[in-house]
């Protein structure tokens, strides 16, 4: 058993901090990493993608002093995965995974996510020497089982989650979203369709703990009925309002309205202008 609450793994989440644009006009969205460890090694889900952020993360897997054995990437958005290069040059015995159509996704798009990256960021990307190897099995952890669900539709597609049967969590990528606007301007109603469905499927699977890809820092992550609801319900509200809309300004009202709380609205923006190109 883990020293660490008795459990024979836990987990530990590192939230990067709202990141502002080059052209300063815009915010992107706090991105989480998933760090799973037991009693000597761990693995790591998610990587970050700005050199500051890269470097925080590093210093909490080496805090937490286990061997970093894996780093699994759940999709092909370079948020996710930019940073697997340096954090494999500070911690040698790690190696990066993801699923076949993941690392598709990350080869077919490598030049275009980097000029995206290097226009949005500017020197504090971390555009990688590396990308992930395929990983054709599940991972494991100290003998427990760390399942790969391959799921197709999130923001993008292909899109993946890792599940912990051992501490009952689940680690989405960018399947859900946790208090924060999400990124409906990558896709159209079929895709919205098929991301709310596999937001249901994992909702079914009833887990204690869920840790979206973006998220507000001080959100919990054991709020797992809240998480769902939210998620869905934004999938379904932006899809019935971008039918009824007239116009992005429109848009954005009426989900600003349904969702004050959330947390950076250029996202919203994005998707809205995704449906009516105008500039909101």
């Amino acid at each position: 058993m883990s020293k660490d609450g008795g459990l024979p793994l836990n987990a530990e989440v590192f939230v990067g901090p709202l990141a502002t644009l080059e052209d300063g006009k815009g915010t992107f969205s706090p991105t989480s990493s998933t760090l799973i460890y037991g009693e000597t090694d761990a693995v790591l889900v998610d990587a970050q993608h700005l050199h500051p952020d890269i470097k925080a993360l590093g210093d909490m897997i080496e805090r937490r002093g286990r061997r970093l054995t894996t780093i699994y990437v759940t999709h092909g958005h370079a948020d996710h995965y930019y940073g697997i290069t340096e954090l494999m040059r500070r911690f040698p015995t790690a190696r990066a995974f993801a699923t076949r159509g993941v690392v598709d996704y990350i080869r077919e798009n490598a030049d275009f996510q980097e000029r995206q990256w290097r226009q949005m960021f500017g020197s504090r990307v971390a555009i990688p020497s590396d990308i992930p190897e395929v990983v054709d099995d599940g991972l494991s952890l100290e003998g427990h089982a760390l399942s790969i669900l391959e799921l197709g539709q999130a923001d993008i597609a292909p899109s993946t989650a890792l599940h912990v049967p051992a501490i009952d969590l689940i680690v989405p990528g960018d399947l859900v979203y946790n208090g924060i606007h999400m990124m409906l301007g990558l896709s159209g109603p079929k895709q919205w369709d098929e991301w709310y469905a596999n937001v249901d499927k994992l909702e079914r699977m009833k887990p204690k703990m869920i840790v979206a890809g973006h998220k507000k820092p001080e959100a919990s992550d054991r709020e797992v009925e809240r998480i769902f609801a939210e998620t869905k319900g934004y999938i379904r509200d932006f899809a019935d309002a971008a039918v009824q809309a007239t116009s992005a300004e429109e848009l954005v009202t009426v989900i600003t309205a349904k969702y004050p709380d959330f947390g950076n609205p250029w996202t919203l923006r994005f998707s809205a202008r995704s449906r009516f190109p105008r500039r909101v």
